[in-house]
Order: C-alpha cells, then structure tokens, then sequence
C-alpha cells in the first residue's frame, strides 16, 4: 500500500474512535483563502466568568489554562512566567464551542467552502453533517485540511449513509425489502469503514429490523428519521440512538399509533406507494392532533431517557412552512449565492395559498409539536440542536440558523441553560463526545468561545462574540469578522459562476 493511501486509511480509522465517520470517492476541493491562525501552546483565559453548562450555573472569576488544544485547568491557578499569552476575561463569559447536530454543510465542495468558515465565525466549533452522496477521499481531504489548519472549519462528525427503501445506487433496498436484505447493505456499508448508519422513512419494518441488528452487533451509531412503517418504540427498542425529525415523535404521542402506523405501511406495500404514502400522511394530521395523549408523550419522554436516546428538534426548519421568512435586509443573505436566494424567493413564491382554516390548523398542529419537544425538554430527554442547513429548505443559514434554534427553544418555554445544553454537551454525548468535548473541564478540548454577555441570562447573547478557540488556535473578533467576510466573497465568486455557466448553456 502506498504512503498516501495508508495515511487516507489511518485518518479512516482515527475516526471510528472520534470526530470522523464517513464513507465514498476522490474529487478534487478547492482550497479556500482562508488561513488558520497559527496554534497557541499555551493560552490563558483570565478572570473569566465561566458557564457550567450541566449545572446552569456561572463560575465567576476563573483562570482557564489551555495547552496544546486540551483544558489543562479551570479554577485559580495560572502556568509561572511572563511569556505565556493571556487573554483578559473579565466581564466576559465563555462558554463551549456550540455543535449544529444536523447540517448538510459537505454536500458539495461548494458548499463547504461557504459553509466551514461560516460555522467558526458563529461560534460553532463541531458539526455533525448528513450529507452521503460525496466521495470518501473527498471527505478525508476535506478532514484534514481542517485539522491540520490548512483551512478553516470545525471539527467533523459525520452521519453515514441513508439507508432508505429508494432501490438507488446508495442503499440497494428496495420499499419490501427483507430483514437479509437490509442486514446484508448495513454490513456492507460497515465494511467499508462507516462508523454510523441513518434510517430513512421508507424502509420497511423488515429491512429496518435487519439493520439495527447489524448495528448493535457492529456497535455503531443508528440515526436518522424513524422509518413511516415503524412505530417509534420499537425504533428505540431496536437500537435507534438519536431521531432526527419530530414529526413521527407527535404520531407516538397519539392514541391511535397503531392505526396509523399501519396505514403507512399498507401504503408502501401497494401499487403507487410513495404518492399514497404522502396523500396518507397529510389526511392522518387531523387524527394525530385530535388523539394527541399527554400519557402516553410522557411515557415516551420515558423510553427515550431510558435509552438515552437523543431527539433532534429541527424547530428552524418549519419556519418556511409557517411563513415565517427572513426580512429582506438580513445581512446573513449576504453570505448566501444570488442564484440560491432567488431559488428561496422563488419557493416562497410557490408556496400554495392556504384559507385561514388550513393555515390554523397548520399552526395548531406545529404548537402540539412544539409542546411536545419542551416537555421532553422539562422530563429530561436529550435533546439536540440542529439546523438542517444546506437541504434544501430555503431561509435555512450555515451557522446562524443554529442560533435560530436555540433562541426557539427559549421561545417554547426551555431555560437558556437547557437550550444551551442543546447546544453543547447533549450533541457531544450523543455522538460519543461526551468525555472531550462539550464541557469546559480539565482534559477537554479546547474548543470555547468568548462572549460579552451572559447567554444563562439571556440565550441571544450568545451572539456578542469576542474570540472563538478551536483545535488551540484563537480567533480574535477581527478574525472572525473576516472568515464572515471571506464567506460574502465566496458567495459572489459562486453566484457570477453560476450565471456564467448559465449563459455559456
């Protein structure tokens, strides 16, 4: 094996233990403009007001010592002599790197390049990205041109492939597909080196039983959207450690789970299945709402603690659906491609026009959803942010659409410090972070962001950047307002491409 390879394959499996679990093809990346600056060895935060993120609480007047990307000590003490760099605090609050649960940031070397810096500049220093479709060579350059600083971006989680009942290229599961059959691609898939698997809504209960059981035996994460044929416990008693979309979780509050579930399934077994599938869907919404039980939410909200299972809310992605649209002057439109912002303005156009009686029911329908997650919020369950950006949705921004998020989770009723924790430590322990990242603590990453306000008073503070750390690089608020600026500049590059390829078709 040739130096290159056997380095791509080390970074490979370096990730089954940490940030990367990914899977594909080579393609050449574009190295953005963008420059890291240089690692600290040592850096000392001084007098800061610290926020315990698992407790709610501000420990006030602290020295953070951090030493070659690692907390070394949080509490009174700081390293002897006069040569090691200090960072004065005081006033100021830190808190951990924020972490986006679920983006599509990778989806394309273009994206990326937009995306990356963006996160950084926000204060999000880890991703968990969803995107499948891009090559594993790919996603390995991408790694570790961040890791070594070569660009700028946050650390990498990603999710591994969609299983899904489409028969494409990717799954090779057909809507009937068996318990073998599925069992058979999860393991194949494995093989390749993924260290995580997602469940798309199509699968049938056949296929998705096969796959959890080459999950739990291949001990790797299963995520995703709990499957439109599966009810969600047996989802979670089969092994499904993080549900990615709340719909089917309301579906699980109603008295007539059974019922409807089944109906789903007939629907993928019958001729037209997708068309039915969605018709059944959309008529099931007034039954869901109308058999909504408190009882058995509760008892849910009792399953997922019980297996630890993490519930991503996706509260910022209704918004396009609920007209809730950014205002014309929302200087995060800068960042977004001209072409893309004319797809949005175009899909907001499109939107059906809904009588005063659907739109009600549209809301009521979304206020028992959001009901639902603020009191898994208050029973305990793991909740964790995520924003969805790059799917598709319009309005949806890298890095602060997150934000958006947790400022939604406040709204609903959640304290800032429950929202925060959506934010760090949750998605840290739901990805197997728990003990590194997350948390401002001796032996942690030292990955924190400085804020002129405290986000335990207020969660919008945790806008007032002043220096983000990641990977023992500091970023100052200078450096930060150019990876935000860099990414203004990537996004006119990209639109004046586009209409040139445009015009040359």
């Amino acid at each position: 094996m040739n130096i290159n390879l056997r380095f791509l394959w080390l970074l490979l499996g370096l990730s089954c233990s940490g940030h990367l679990a990914t899977g594909q093809r080579p393609a050449v990346v574009v190295i953005p403009p963008v420059i890291a600056p240089l690692p600290v060895d040592e850096l000392v935060i001084a007098n800061v007001n610290v926020v315990n993120v698992d407790l709610g609480e501000i420990e006030p007047h602290r020295n953070v010592v951090l030493r070659d990307g690692f907390i070394v000590s949080v509490g009174q003490w700081v390293p002897a002599g006069r040569g090691v760099p200090t960072l004065d605090g005081t006033g100021k609050y830190l808190v951990p790197g924020l972490w986006d649960f679920h983006t599509h940031a990778l989806a394309s070397a273009a994206e990326e390049q937009l995306a990356l810096p963006l996160y950084v500049a926000h204060g999000i220093t880890s991703i968990r990205d969803v995107s499948a479709a891009r090559p594993l060579a790919d996603l390995l350059r991408t790694y570790q041109a961040l890791e070594t600083g070569e660009r700028v971006g946050p650390r990498i989680e990603l999710a591994g492939p969609v299983l899904d009942g489409s028969a494409d290229a990717s799954t090779s599961l057909t809507l009937t597909a068996s318990r073998a059959e599925g069992y058979a691609r999860a393991e194949a898939l494995m093989r390749t080196g993924w260290c995580s698997l997602q469940v798309g809504p199509y699968l049938s209960p056949e296929a998705f039983a096969g796959i959890a059981a080459a999950a739990r035996l291949g001990r790797v994460h299963l995520a995703g959207a709990v499957p439109e044929a599966v009810p969600v416990l047996d989802a979670i008693a089969a092994g499904q450690r993080s549900i990615e979309h709340a719909d089917k979780l309301l579906m699980g509050c109603s008295g007539h789970e059974a019922e409807l579930v089944a109906a789903r399934a007939t629907a993928l077994a019958g001729p037209r299945p997708l068309p039915t599938l969605q018709a059944g869907i959309k008529a099931q919404q007034k039954d869901i709402v109308a058999s909504f039980s408190p009882s058995r939410c509760a008892a849910l909200a009792q399953a997922l603690m019980e297996s630890r299972t993490a519930v991503m809310t996706g509260l910022v992605a209704h918004d396009f659906d609920l007209r809730h649209d950014p205002a014309p002057e929302d200087p995060r439109l800068r960042s977004v491609p001209a072409n893309v912002r004319r797809q949005w303005a175009q899909a907001a156009h499109d939107r059906p026009h809904l009588s005063a009686s659907r739109l009600t029911k549209i809301h009521a329908a979304d206020s028992l959803q959001r009901g639902m997650v603020a009191t898994f919020g208050l029973l305990g369950v793991r909740l964790v942010a995520g924003s969805d950006a790059g799917s598709g949705t319009p309005n949806l921004f890298y890095g602060g659409s997150l934000h958006d998020e947790l400022e939604h989770l406040v709204a609903l009723g959640l304290t800032p410090a429950e929202a925060l924790r959506a934010g760090t430590a949750n998605p840290a322990m739901a990805t197997g972070h728990g003990f590194d990242s997350g948390r401002i603590q001796p032996a942690y990453a030292a990955d924190v962001v400085l804020l002129n306000g405290n986000p335990l008073d207020d969660i919008h503070n945790l806008r007032l950047i002043e220096a983000v750390v990641l990977r023992g690089r500091l970023f100052s608020m200078t450096a930060l307002a150019g990876l935000a600026a860099e990414a203004e500049q990537e996004a006119a590059r990209q639109a004046v491409a586009t209409h040139a390829a445009t015009a040359i078709r």
